[in-house]
């Protein structure tokens, strides 16, 4: 006789466990559908640095619209990560410093970073820590591109860093739910995809790629966020979807913050034979160099981290004050 089918963990709380499969789906479609636009500033910024025509002079124009963004800019622009003789005053000048992708990189990270906060009350998901995966995560897709596939070095930051967006949108808006989820993961030492199949009929994936196609990112970043668990699945842009898997990996079995899951990666035989054919190294020497390499661009991109991340006057984010 097989087994009685599970129900909520967690006495006493209101999940979508006594929803059927369409309801479940209906139900966090339409959280995604109610989740905030990005802001006009963010949205606008990406337009314009898509934009071959665009100068520094309207981009700056943009950002300074933006108190918060101009101080980071300005802050990163200024910092020893750029070596600056003299200080930079002007935003105009950050940009021609920093380059475009650098400050797009910045100011969606900004915002995102902005737009999810943490609920509280879970043992097993630090959101700060979380983000430090993420970030780990662009930093080494963006790394993998310029190496290998230099045709998605522009969206390969934003990519890895919005791979697991799905993850704090189930988190914020549906707190209960992943509250069960990592119960199972971590406690019954399921597997996060089956476990959020289980609980929402849905995964994390899927959802991020939702939230990315409603936010109008570009295609090969929505494909990417959506197919980075099964990139022989995207339409059209396989490549970013692996390397972002593939930088996932680094960043998980290199332990830079948490992702979530408890199991550890695992990369299959055909992932393995595709990133061969992208001219990527996967014998053990190989897979040795590129985490070495990830580490490095890491220590890197540090004062990038720490600007975004409010460390950068030497205090934790709990402790920023209001000025």
């Amino acid at each position: 006789m097989s087994p009685p089918p599970k129900t909520s963990l967690i006495a006493g709380r209101r999940t979508t466990a006594s929803l059927g499969k369409a309801d479940k789906i209906r139900f966090i479609a339409e959280k995604v559908i109610g989740l905030p636009t990005l802001p006009t500033v963010v949205s606008k910024m990406m337009e314009l640095v898509d934009n071959p025509r665009t100068s520094a002079r309207s981009l700056a124009s943009l950002i300074q619209s933006d108190q918060v963004l101009t101080a980071k800019v300005l802050k990163l622009a200024n910092s020893a990560y750029y070596g600056r003789q003299r200080e930079v005053g002007t935003v105009d000048e950050a940009i021609v410093i920093m380059g475009f992708e650098a400050v797009k990189d910045m100011g969606l990270s900004v915002s995102v970073l902005e737009a999810f906060k943490d609920p509280g009350e879970n043992r097993w998901f630090d959101l700060t820590l979380f983000w430090e995966h993420a970030i780990s995560v662009g930093v080494g897709t963006q790394m993998l591109c310029r190496s290998f596939q230099p045709r998605y070095t522009g969206e390969s930051f934003t990519a890895g860093l919005l791979h697991d967006l799905g993850k704090v949108v189930i988190n914020q808006y549906c707190h209960d739910d992943f509250l069960e989820i990592m119960e199972r993961v971590h406690e019954d030492n399921e597997d996060l995809l089956s476990a959020e199949t289980t609980v929402l009929a849905t995964t994390h994936d899927r959802i991020g790629g939702w939230l990315a196609n409603k936010w109008n990112l570009p295609l090969p970043i929505v494909e990417a966020i959506e197919f980075h668990h099964q990139p022989f699945l995207a339409d059209k842009h396989r490549v970013l979807a692996s390397l972002v898997r593939l930088s996932d990996y680094l960043g998980r079995i290199g332990r830079v913050g948490i992702s979530g899951n408890k199991q550890d990666p695992v990369l299959s035989d055909d992932d393995r034979a595709y990133y061969g054919t992208l001219a990527i190294p996967m014998d053990e020497a190989g897979l040795a160099s590129l985490l070495e390499r990830f580490f490095l661009h890491m220590e890197q991109a540090t004062t990038f981290i720490d600007v975004i991340q409010n460390r950068d006057n030497g205090m934790p984010p709990e402790e920023e004050k209001e000025p």
